[in-house]
């Protein structure tokens, strides 16, 4: 009698305790996010597909410009950040702050320029034609000297040896796109700048118009590193580097080369990147 008192004490105390205990909290993944991918909902519709996988929701924390995501990221309390490769998150990873940058996806810069189009590139197939044309037009051209317009302006002329008169050739330290459009605009100039938010009219300038896009040199790609948990105090770690593989799996990059393809032109907004299926 005595052992089944005991029994009997025993689970209704593990069943008390069972009630007592918190529910079990969802695991959480907290981010910051770069702009372009909220405002197209390129992100929200990648984090509910993870959600929907997994069941670890995504908390985007933060998100806003690179320079913003920087600071919110220094700030603590974010597990995953994701931005255009820059100097910016190559710095977070040389600062110990964050660990394992890899590239997930690409958007893409357009060449645009004055609708009377004078120096006569408008729908070229090529962007270092186009460039070797405008070159040689003497035609001004402005470009910001972030690592995103100018990198990608460099590696297109010195990989075609084209040649710019630099008197031609206004170069802004400020790399807020809509002040280079204007400035470009004011001068009667060309410049590059990201193909979605001129598509989207979220950037844009009287008398400009979009005149070369869809060479696969005009891509940029973007980086996913996640928050070094020796650095950053309660850093999900297991839940952030799910959240990377996917980005990085060969499902969402089939889905990344079809988002919005058709919604503003024949060619999606965004475009996977090459993935060793081995990493």
């Amino acid at each position: 009698m005595r052992l089944i008192l005991t029994a009997v004490i025993a689970v209704a105390t593990v069943a008390i305790a069972a009630c007592a205990a918190p529910a079990t909290q969802p695991t959480i993944v907290r981010c910051a996010v770069i702009n372009g991918m909220m405002d197209t909902d390129f992100w929200p519709q990648i984090a509910a597909r993870f959600e929907k996988q997994t069941g670890i929701e995504v908390q985007t924390v933060a998100f806003g410009e690179k320079e913003t995501l920087d600071l919110s990221f220094r700030d603590g309390g974010i597990d995953l950040i994701t931005m255009h490769s820059s100097d910016k998150i190559i710095n977070l990873v040389a600062d110990g702050l964050a660990m394992d940058p890899q590239p997930w996806c690409r958007n893409d810069l357009a060449i645009i320029g004055p609708t009377n189009d004078p120096a006569g590139i408008k729908g070229m197939a090529s962007a270092a034609d186009a460039l070797r044309k405008l070159a040689a037009s003497g035609q001004p051209l402005v470009v910001h000297a972030s690592i995103g317009a100018h990198g990608v302006l460099r590696s297109i002329v010195d990989a075609n040896d084209i040649r710019f008169d630099p008197k031609n050739i206004t170069m802004l330290f400020e790399d807020r796109q809509r002040e280079v459009l204007k400035v470009a605009a004011d001068k009667h100039a060309y410049t590059l700048i990201g193909r979605i938010p001129f598509l989207t009219g979220k950037l844009s300038a009287e008398g400009m118009t979009m005149m070369v896009a869809g060479d696969d040199a005009l891509r940029r790609p973007y980086l996913v590193a996640l928050a070094n948990p020796n650095r950053v105090a309660g850093a999900r770690v297991e839940a952030a580097r799910k959240l990377a593989r996917f980005l990085r799996s060969e499902e969402t990059q089939k889905w990344i080369a079809q988002f919005g393809q058709g919604k503003y032109d024949a060619r999606p907004l965004f475009f996977p990147v090459e993935i060793d299926p081995s990493n």
